[in-house]
């Protein structure tokens, strides 16, 4: 079949910012490598990391400035708490992005002969898209979404929190008909069924199911099985605040027997919090690396015996697939991502029931892998197979030329 020619479509394309901003940057990097003409539009806070890749055809990257509204916007959001801040400053800074967008997306597709526009961030499922007549279609997502606190944790949303989310699913199909890209989009794509249930209602594309995370490689086999009498490795990977809920494995870590360590790659508004913490309940036991370059994280899961996660408010969690092709068995929250991912073969879910009921089977898991060599072993290996057949990114990259040409076929 002859390539086609694809605009990807985001506000953050990035290999430094982590999370969502990963996402339309391996789209950008594979589809060229699978032979089709690619284009990217992102914002030009990004620009200095892109320009730093030598993998990637810069000339096909387009940027939409970083205007003064925007520096305004951004400094003034600061002063309110991050989940705050997403659906109100963000949204807005959001919205005057996607008018630079839209404009510059129907200026390339003319001028380029696009065959078919992509808008992979952000995930959010309510959140509204201008990607609209634009003179070629439109795939939206893998979005992924529709999350709450568990019901043990709902303190951890103040009210004013708990206010505008309300607000903001309860007007969802209003502003999505008003800025009606997801409306008129020809395909909108769903990590799980949970998210479908969230998109805006009045919609007259079709819904389809991809998983929204992926790798790129993953391991042959687990590292080999540890001498009993060797220091157990434990690891963490994320941002150091509230929702990530590190403080349980921390005082999981303080259960277990000594020669269980845990390793920390992140950082936060808790951090120093989570510093005295672990002087306090396992001093010497808990190692806060830092920030650490996404390209360097492997070794630390290669060094590493066992992975957790334990938030309690978490939509994607590509970590654990990366722990996963690491051949790492990964103890997590029985919440959102994690869940879509882990199974009985390839780690250990945990119910949010409640605090204290979280240290104990995180400490009792951890305790249970570290005795018990050959279990590490046998659900690593679970693992690894799992991400071979469902979560490499060529596979998947297969799949979104599917979609692609289905949608065009169709149009």
């Amino acid at each position: 079949m002859a390539p086609l020619k694809i605009l990807i479509v985001c506000e953050h394309a990035s290999n430094v910012f982590g999370g969502e901003a990963m996402l339309p940057l391996n789209y950008f990097r594979y589809l060229a490598k699978a032979q089709h003409t690619v284009y990217l539009i992102t914002h030009e806070r990004v620009k200095t990391s892109i320009q730093q890749l030598a993998d990637i055809n810069q000339d096909n990257i387009f940027y939409v400035p970083d205007t003064y509204v925007h520096k305004l916007l951004d400094k003034y959001s600061q002063i309110l708490p991050e989940r705050i801040r997403v659906v109100t400053f963000g949204f807005v800074m959001h919205l005057i992005t996607q008018v630079y967008q839209w404009k510059l997306a129907r200026k390339i597709v003319k001028e380029k002969q696009i065959d078919i526009v992509h808008e992979p961030a952000p995930v959010s499922a309510i959140q509204p898209s201008a990607m609209f007549a634009l003179g070629a279609p439109v795939v939206i997502g893998p979005m992924n979404g529709g999350m709450s606190f568990p019901p043990a944790f709902q303190q951890m949303a103040s009210r004013a929190e708990r206010f505008l989310y309300s607000a903001v699913r309860f007007f969802t199909s209003i502003y999505n008909l008003l800025i009606p890209g997801k409306f008129f989009a020809d395909v909108l794509l769903v990590a799980n069924e949970r998210t479908s249930k969230v998109l805006p209602k009045i919609r007259l594309g079709e819904v389809m199911e991809l998983v929204e995370n992926g790798v790129f490689t993953t391991l042959e086999q687990p590292k080999a099985i540890n001498n009993l009498n060797q220091a157990i490795n434990v690891l963490y990977v994320g941002r150091l605040i509230d929702l990530k809920a590190i403080d349980i494995v921390i005082d999981a870590i303080a259960k277990c027997d000594s020669n269980i360590k845990l390793t920390i790659l992140g950082d936060g508004e808790l951090r120093i919090q989570l510093e005295r913490q672990a002087m306090l309940v396992a001093p010497n036991r808990v190692h806060f690396m830092g920030l650490v370059p996404h390209a360097e994280t492997n070794q630390y899961y290669d060094n590493a015996d066992i992975f957790v996660l334990p938030s309690v408010r978490e939509c994607g969690g590509a970590v654990v697939l990366e722990a996963m092709a690491r051949g790492l068995p990964v103890i997590a929250s029985n919440w959102g991502g994690p869940a879509d991912y882990i199974t009985v073969d390839t780690g250990f879910l945990v119910e949010p029931k409640s605090r204290a009921y979280m240290v104990d089977e995180f400490a009792r898991i951890i305790g249970l892998l570290a005795t018990e060599p050959e279990l590490r072993f046998r659900t690593g290996q679970g693992a690894i197979q799992r991400i071979k057949e469902h979560f490499i990114w060529d596979n998947k990259i297969v799949k979104m030329v599917e979609v692609y040409r289905k949608v065009i076929k169709n149009t």
